[in-house]
């Protein structure tokens, strides 16, 4: 029922990778439910900082991304996608996660994601099914330049087929451009000035040094891939090299990201726990 005959259980495209036409493949659902892109399924992507979206982003800061998906008919409730972000080469840029939404995965080196079980739309005003779902993205590091996000939406009528005849409605959609702010890499921001994470990769402790006069109350936050905060601490920073560490002996082997957060301002960093 779900993008492909392969994985209709699952709900899953598979083995069949990137559909969502950001590498310049034309390729959507039309394995499995017909050859071409249909108008009746529109879709919309929104990159968004503190709730208002927005055209620019600045390398290594996380964002929230918008898919919003609509079906013109009241016959297809459910829905799967794959949605993902791409410089002007169509390279997959940025690190997804799943903000704690259900049904759905991250894939290709959490550079993309997509529906890992048949989704919930819902039904509007208008009888007509929408399908919304916010996500996680977390910019990449300074010179990767404009990016879109690309996705593709299959509006589905559960019936447990793949309905290459037009019982399933899928479509491609992109954002606008967005661009890379210049000289604004997290880096070179005041809270990154002087700050140090080590080891990385770590094995049972994480040390954070602030090399700074900024002095105060920060927040450091540790999250896992899809968005899960493991842990979350308050640090009073009060000289600067001062040094803080949290306990990672408890977290599986795999890559992790660092929050901190200061007087309204935020940087997240990867490291990789052994």
């Amino acid at each position: 029922m779900l993008l492909a005959v392969s994985s209709m259980q699952s709900g899953t495209h598979g083995t069949l990778g990137n559909r969502t036409g950001s590498n310049g493949s034309n390729d959507g659902c039309n394995s499995c439910h017909g050859d071409n892109a249909n108008t009746a399924t529109v879709i919309t992507i929104e990159l968004l900082s503190g709730g208002t979206p927005v055209t620019s982003y600045t390398p290594g800061a996380t964002y929230t991304v918008r898919l919003n998906g609509q079906n013109q008919t009241n016959a297809r409730s459910k829905f799967g996608f794959q949605l993902t972000a791409a410089n002007n080469a169509g390279t997959s840029v940025g690190t997804m996660a799943t903000n704690g939404v259900s049904g759905v995965a991250t894939k290709a080196n959490n550079t993309l994601i997509e529906h890992s079980q048949p989704l919930d739309g819902t039904l509007s005003p208008d009888n007509n099914y929408t399908y919304v779902r916010e996500f996680s993205w977390t910019a990449p590091a300074a010179g990767a330049g404009t990016v879109k996000f690309y996705a593709v939406l299959n509006a589905v009528n559960g019936n447990g087929t793949p309905d290459a005849n037009g019982g399933d409605q899928w479509n491609k959609g992109q954002s606008v451009n967005i661009t890379e702010e210049q000289g604004s890499s997290l880096k070179q921001q005041n809270l990154i000035t002087g700050l140090a994470v080590f080891p990385n990769p770590a094995g049972k402790e994480l040390s954070l040094v602030l090399n700074t006069t900024d002095y105060g109350a920060y927040e450091v936050t540790i999250v896992d891939l899809s968005g899960r905060i493991l842990q979350s601490k308050m640090h009073m920073h009060s000289g600067s090299g001062q040094s803080f560490r949290s306990d990672i002996a408890s977290l599986a082997s795999g890559t992790y990201l660092l929050n901190v957060k200061h007087n309204g301002k935020e940087v997240t960093t990867k490291f990789q726990k052994l």
